[in-house]
């Protein structure tokens, strides 16, 4: 075999084993963990700039107007945006509410929250029915995904993997054992790493997405590699015809 055509197969088998991706870094949940032993809970806290939809139940709503509950009926055809809808907590952490004025919400919990603006109300009115909900709950899907972008969560619990379907599930591309969750805390923006072939990202802090959570899937070597495979199919097919020409010479000599 001439040097040329070993250069030529040897080319050919770098090209195949980087087109190629193994199966073990396809598959999600690989491992022995037990996920479903996993006892991680949710708890929704309230930051700065959330946006709140508050609801007063009473005997005589009509005496409350401005937050009494009157959008109940026709709510389906309610066609404002959160942002007119809610209440904002402001940049100092405030929730100013008719009737009970201003209180400090940012770190409570949405349970705590309810609490505090439910007791509030006890001074006006007997026995208040409150309603709490957090109307800005979104997450963001970057990266290689079949549907990135922005997603608003109806309801106040979200998984990572309910987070991953609303996007469509990762495309052929999206390395599944270097997912990035960017996530606002207290202290500052952190940087979560999750491999989604072991059974344990799906358990503990990476079992639940926050509100505002990123997720970010990286590429993989092999998009890179389908972003210059035109060029190489070229450059393959030059060598093999060189090849295939000066063997044919020298065998006719």
């Amino acid at each position: 075999m001439t040097f040329l055509k070993r250069l030529v197969l040897g080319f050919l088998l770098i090209v195949l084993v980087q087109a190629c991706t193994p199966q073990k870094k396809l598959v999600y949940m690989q491992g022995d963990v037990n996920i479903w032993s996993d006892t991680t809970t949710f708890e929704m806290y309230l930051f700065p700039g959330d946006i709140l939809s508050v609801q007063l139940f009473t005997i005589n709503q009509e005496a409350f107007p401005g937050i009494a509950n009157s959008s109940v009926v026709g709510e389906g055809n309610d066609t404002r945006n959160a942002y007119e809808k809610g209440f904002v907590v402001d940049q100092r952490g405030n929730l100013t509410l008719p009737y009970i004025g201003t209180m400090h919400v940012a770190g409570l919990s949405l349970d705590d929250a309810h609490d505090t603006i439910n007791n509030r109300f006890k001074k006006f009115i007997d026995d208040p029915v409150v309603v709490l909900k957090k109307l800005s709950f979104k997450v963001s899907v970057l990266g290689e995904v079949n549907k990135p972008g922005l997603y608003y969560v109806p309801n106040e619990q979200l998984t990572l993997l309910e987070a991953l379907a609303m996007a469509s599930d990762l495309n052929n591309f999206g390395d599944r054992t270097k997912l990035k969750i960017l996530r606002k805390t207290s202290n500052g923006t952190i940087e979560i790493n999750v491999d989604l072939t072991q059974k344990e990202s799906f358990t503990g802090q990476t079992k639940y997405i926050h509100p505002d959570d990123v997720i970010y899937v990286p590429p993989t070597r092999k998009k890179a590699f389908t972003a210059v495979s035109p060029a190489a199919a070229i450059f393959t097919s030059l060598l093999t015809s060189m090849a295939l020409i000066i063997t044919a010479y020298f065998r006719s000599q």
